[in-house]
């Protein structure tokens, strides 16, 4: 008897590995499905942290992810992106149960290490499989193999829209839930997200993975390592100014976010209304990140990166200079432009980095996040609690000023070649 699959048979493994998109899509959701999230910065304030502290639990946060973020990325190239998203689900279900329990500060400094263990795993993991897949499964109908430049489908580019679509849409729903949750207790939301947080875990023990060819096995660690930062910071212009703006637009958002809770308490906006403004702010990002590929068919791959440049500005200053609610519509100027970021510019760079190589280069760019973090994060909370909110949001949007001429108008200098995508997307 033949050792050879039949056609059935390899048909019944391409629709299995189909099935992997809608479940990175589900993954996401539960992933993102933060009850506590809304009130978060409130339950901690009522363990006696300062703002300080609050960016203080961020950094450590940031720099635990800036030490494991690269190794878990080759783990996921090397071992498995299943084997890497079980891991990071188990390491958040367990996270998000001890939060239930900590009173003080340093039980929530252990929250935020194993909260980022779980994150490093998970990051990057599922995009570069959402790209394996989409390459597994045209090499499975084709007798052509894609290029590494070739990887950019239709499917895997509408998958990361509908990725940050459902990851948003969950912490958009989790975010009305809590903010029902904290009217009974401030306590509730934790102890129901110490149940919700192990869905990704469960979801992500029924991945497929995907077949795909690693580079030689003949390089060595320090070869292949030295590979993808040749890949990333030498060979090419392009690449490296998506990174770049990957990096610097994802700090912005991140910077804000941390602010967000802060700045509606300080504005006298009733607890009340924090589950539904936190709800808002997430389906706004789903929203865009949902229909981004096709604005930029409609605008242009230029006006794009200029709209990730300029919205970050307007965010800051216009918190900064407006009353709590006017400053909170100011603050959707970030979500917008993360869900552009998130799938634009992470679209430009998966598309053009080699399957062996993706999840690493993913973790790169989330590891300059944090990094960046760990920099500014406590400046900005020193910032808040020393000389307000106004003083504070009003000084990044100067530096974002200045960074928008500096790694923003360089790559739409670029945009006759970042327009041309890899392949049509009709």
């Amino acid at each position: 008897m033949s050792d050879s699959p039949s056609s059935s048979d390899f048909a019944f493994d391409v629709a299995k590995l189909r099935g992997n998109y809608a479940k990175i899509q589900w993954i996401n959701f539960f992933w993102m499905f933060l009850v506590v999230i809304p009130v978060v910065v409130p339950i901690w304030q009522s363990h006696g942290l300062d703002m300080h502290q609050v960016y203080l639990l961020q950094t450590v946060f940031a720099l635990a992810v800036v030490v494991l973020e690269v190794p878990s990325g080759y783990v996921a190239d090397h071992i498995g992106r299943k084997t890497s998203l079980v891991l990071g689900g188990a390491l958040a279900g367990l996270a998000f149960t001890w939060f239930a329990f900590a009173d003080e500060f340093w039980k929530f400094v252990v929250f935020e290490i194993m909260a980022a263990v779980g994150a490093s795993l998970y990051s990057g993991s599922d995009v570069a499989l959402i790209y394996d897949t989409d390459e597994a499964i045209r090499r499975a109908s084709s007798s052509v193999r894609p290029t590494a430049e070739q990887t950019s489908d239709r499917a895997a580019i509408a998958s990361l829209g509908q990725r940050l679509f459902y990851a948003q849409s969950g912490e958009t729903l989790a975010s009305i839930l809590g903010g029902l949750l904290v009217l009974v207790s401030l306590d509730l939301p934790a102890r129901v997200n110490a149940i919700t947080a192990w869905g990704a875990f469960f979801i992500a023990l029924t991945l497929v993975e995907a077949p795909r060819e690693l580079g030689s096995a003949h390089q060595s660690h320090f070869q292949k390592a030295k590979e993808i930062a040749q890949l990333l910071f030498v060979r090419s212009a392009l690449l490296r100014l998506v990174l770049i703006n990957l990096i610097v637009y994802g700090l912005a958002t991140l910077t804000a976010v941390w602010a967000f809770q802060g700045y509606w308490k300080a504005g006298d906006i009733s607890l009340a209304f924090f589950g539904w403004l936190w709800a808002g702010y997430n389906l706004t990002v789903a929203l865009v990140g949902r229909v981004a590929h096709a604005i930029e068919d409609r605008i242009g791959s230029a006006a794009v990166v200029v709209s990730i440049g300029l919205l970050p500005v307007l965010g800051f200053f216009g918190m900064a200079v407006s009353g709590a609610w006017l400053g909170t519509v100011f603050g959707l100027a970030f979500q917008v432009a993360r869900g552009l970021t998130q799938v634009v510019l992470k679209d430009a760079l998966n598309s053009r980095v080699p399957t062996d190589y993706r999840a690493t280069a993913n973790s790169i760019s989330t590891l300059g996040v944090r990094f960046g973090f760990a920099l500014v994060g406590p400046a900005m909370g020193w910032m808040i609690d020393g000389r307000g909110y106004p003083f504070a949001l009003s000084t990044f949007g100067v530096l974002y000023a200045v960074l928008f001429g500096i790694v923003c108008v360089p790559l739409v200098r670029m945009r006759s070649v970042f327009r041309t995508a890899p392949t049509p997307r009709g």
